[in-house]
């Protein structure tokens, strides 16, 4: 296909027969602003080229920035703000020329095929005709360009995504609330006053312009209950999961437990008992070994503390009680029994006595 424009739809109009003939498809796609200009023309060049590899559509792409240069007189007199009492109209900054963020490509496409051999345009393009191939086609171009945007927000650490789902399809999918209110197209010449009117007096009062703000206002107080919603909902989720998986931990322990238990009984040798003692997790005593062998032989019935959760066996410890400050009692060795028996305080008792009078007799 030749780069010449000119060349391009004169052979197009040659081919056609008909006076009333279409000789070409337009589509306009807004581009994202985040993104610099070298970066839109490489997406765009690229959709063009998928749009001819899959379904053999040649194309003629164009952008259009609101702030370029070239702008035609009547698009600049539509766009300037006229009032009464003023002789002349307002000159134009460069940024009140449009909204910057309109970023746009038009995509022109003819209705044929073009023949690199012939070097014609030749049979129909009937898919976008078709009742069936026809919305596949839209479906299926909406998403390349979908995913090709997406993709490269992404690669310029962009947070902003591009959805072209419906309100409708978002909430049926769970993306979005249910009630969203589409807004209403306006069109170049509603836009335009618009624009003059935010001009004159700070705000769109344009019958349109009132008409999206409570739009905006109702779909923001759509996102904001929803939004809350779902946070209660994750909320209450993560509990319910969290209290799922302690009770899964608590039945494995358990299970753990009952199966060191039936180990230790099973064991007839006092080598290999003191070893499965020893291996079992749940058992916490001042004397393992010997709890363990009581358990064993049901001499002793061991409680479980619900405070602190441990065995307990009652000849060798106690629980203190959450009201009191008292310790648990503990067994003691023969030290310590030595170090705290009656003649032992006896003695150090004496030894206080004795050291207080010597200090009194110094003193005096």
């Amino acid at each position: 296909m030749p780069h010449d424009p000119e060349r391009v739809w004169n052979a197009a109009d040659v081919v056609e027969k008909h006076p009333r003939a279409r000789l070409a498809r337009e589509f306009v796609i807004s581009l994202p602003a985040e993104l610099p200009l070298d970066v839109q023309r490489k997406l765009v060049r690229g959709y063009c080229l998928w749009l001819h590899e899959h379904h053999g559509i040649s194309s003629m792409a164009s952008i259009h920035h609101p702030l370029a240069d070239g702008l035609d007189k009547e698009i600049q007199s539509d766009l300037s703000p006229k009032t009464e009492g003023r002789k002349q109209p307002i000159k134009l900054r460069k940024d009140e020329r449009g909204n910057p963020l309109n970023q746009h490509v038009h995509i022109l496409c003819p209705t044929r095929r073009w023949c690199s051999e012939t070097g014609q345009f030749i049979g129909k393009l009937r898919d976008l005709d078709d009742v069936v191939k026809g919305p596949l086609f839209v479906q299926s171009a909406r998403d390349e360009w979908q995913g090709r945007v997406n993709r490269l927000l992404s690669k310029h650490n962009i947070k902003e995504k591009v959805d072209l789902r419906s309100y409708k399809k978002m909430a049926v999918s769970g993306d979005a609330p249910e009630g969203l209110l589409p807004q209403k197209k306006m069109g170049p010449k509603n836009a335009a006053r618009a624009r003059r009117r935010e001009l004159e007096l700070g705000k769109d009062t344009t019958y349109l312009g009132v008409d999206r703000a409570k739009t905006l206002e109702h779909n923001a107080k759509c996102w904001d209950s929803w939004l809350t919603l779902r946070a209660l909902k994750r909320e209450k989720d993560r509990i319910e999961r969290s209290a799922q998986y302690a009770e899964q931990m608590e039945t494995a322990r358990r299970k753990e437990a009952e199966t060191a238990d039936a180990k230790i009984a099973a064991e007839k040798n006092r080598s290999t008992r003191a070893s499965a003692i020893a291996e079992a997790p749940h058992l916490d005593a001042l004397n393992p070994y010997a709890a363990a062998l009581n358990w064993a032989k049901g001499d002793s019935d061991n409680e479980i503390d619900p405070e602190t959760d441990t065995r307990l066996d009652p000849e060798r410890e106690t629980a203190a009680a959450p009201s009191s400050g008292a310790p648990p009692l503990l067994e003691l060795n023969n030290k310590s029994l030595k170090r705290f028996s009656p003649q032992r305080q006896r003695q150090r008792q004496r030894q206080r006595q004795r050291q207080r009078q010597r200090t009194r007799n110094n003193s005096s």
